[in-house]
């Protein structure tokens, strides 16, 4: 799947100095050579550069693809200003594309204007009702707008593009536990893992559904299984110890507890959330 803009994660904290190579790279011709070395420039972290390169392009090819590439880029930049601009240039272009409605609306997910949000996903929704990612980052959106039914229906239908997108299962299956629909819940999570059965973070939470509707010898296998994959966390050790507590043997619980017992801090948190999340709240 293609996602808008470029990937954060492919972005150096620190620019990568230009080598003696880089300096001697012939002057692009055109829009697309342009791009394609602005794309170069950012994911060195070169970002001046990349504004450079994308604003050419820009000025070559006023496409919405360009547009859009130097929003992200003035973005990536906190040029939040010069962003908008650009986003809104390109919806002007092309009033039919989603791509800038969908980069703007991350601009105002740096400042949770969360109706701001939904309602330029939403109009990428629209425009693109078959992209599953638009879908997905409404959904989140409505969650931080406390409109979780919105964000079920969303991911639903996300879900219903996607049915082999692992993420997009777990997502709606933790939307589900959240309004205590928790077979649904479950049913999704299980497919999560079905699909990503080597990730323990799907795993141990499969494992929590399974404490929550009191389906206790299938948790106390989902975190054996959580365990082998991470044995290293002991904050699983300590909830199958609470499992084994909650089918009354004490003494086994207590073995578990006891294994546990050198949780840090960030694991002792993670077990706090996992209770009340095994007990029917919310993560």
């Amino acid at each position: 799947m293609q996602l808008p803009g470029f990937p954060l994660e492919k972005l150096n904290h620190k620019p990568e100095p230009e080598t003696e190579n880089d300096k001697h790279v012939p002057e692009p011709k055109t829009a697309e050579g342009n791009k394609a070395l602005a794309d170069v420039h950012l994911a060195k972290g070169r970002l001046h550069a990349a504004i450079t390169r994308y604003k050419k392009a820009a000025h070559m090819e006023n496409t919405v693809e360009h547009r859009t590439d130097l929003g992200d880029a003035y973005a990536y930049a906190e040029l939040s200003n010069k962003a908008v601009e650009q986003f809104k240039k390109a919806m002007k272009k092309d009033p039919a594309s989603a791509e800038p409605h969908a980069s703007l609306a991350e601009v105002y997910v740096r400042y949770g204007r969360w109706q701001s949000v939904m309602d330029e996903y939403a109009k990428a929704v629209e425009l693109a009702p078959s992209n599953a990612y638009y879908r997905y980052k409404l959904a989140g959106a409505c969650v931080k707008a406390s409109c979780l039914e919105d964000a079920i229906v969303q991911m639903e239908s996300a879900v219903s593009l996607l049915p082999s997108d692992s993420l997009y299962r777990f997502e709606l299956a933790m939307l589900y536990a959240d309004v205590r629909r928790d077979d649904e819940a479950v049913h999704e999570m299980e497919a999560a893992v079905k699909l990503c059965p080597d990730d323990d973070f799907y795993v141990s939470r499969l494992a929590m559904l399974y404490a929550r509707v009191e389906q206790f010898e299938l948790a106390v296998d989902t975190y054996h299984e959580a365990m082998r994959l991470n044995p290293k966390k002991l904050s699983y050790e300590h909830l199958l110890g609470d499992v084994y507590y909650s089918m009354g043997l004490e003494s086994r619980s207590q073995h578990h507890h006891d294994k546990a017992s050198d949780m840090d801090a960030y694991e002792v948190d993670f077990v706090k959330r996992a209770r009340r999340f095994m007990l029917g709240g919310q993560w």
